[in-house]
């Protein structure tokens, strides 16, 4: 599995999930703090234990003692996810969709899609030079007629 080879080169756990989680509450965790400036830490956190089977990422309480344990407040959480949270969620996730979004990681530039861990120096190549279709794709780039 190529998230794992991934996760191991970088000194990381990953054990496959025990189930299908509904991600609403860490994904409007991860929200959350965005917003409030803790966002690697509260990323980090989640990842380590989720991956380590050590989360539960669909249980508020637990996701809630996360958002305290890196600096969040717990009752402002709580009224993020009983508030606009689960509103702006579905914004961002039809948003995604409507332009294409299917999987992970996907990244978006200027309106381009580029979709998969292999597409990421191509990525890098088109932020450098944003003209140079022809430089990031090689042998594989058309000229359109």
């Amino acid at each position: 599995m190529d998230a794992r080879r991934f996760a191991n080169a970088q000194g990381l756990t990953m054990k496959g999930p025990r189930r299908i989680y509904d991600a609403f509450y860490s994904s409007v965790g991860m929200l959350f703090a965005q917003r409030h400036g803790f966002f690697r830490s509260y990323h980090d956190a989640v990842f380590r234990r989720f991956w380590s089977h050590d989360l539960e990422i669909d249980d508020l309480l637990a996701m809630t003692e996360v958002i305290a344990s890196v600096g969040g407040s717990a009752g402002d959480f709580q009224a993020f996810v009983e508030g606009p949270a689960r509103a702006e969620h579905d914004r961002i996730i039809e948003d995604a969709e409507a332009i294409g979004v299917f999987g992970v990681p996907t990244m978006v530039l200027n309106g381009e899609l580029f979709w998969g861990g292999d597409r990421i120096d191509m990525l890098i190549e088109r932020i450098r030079n944003p003209e140079g279709i022809a430089a990031a794709l090689g042998s594989r780039y058309r000229k359109q007629v």
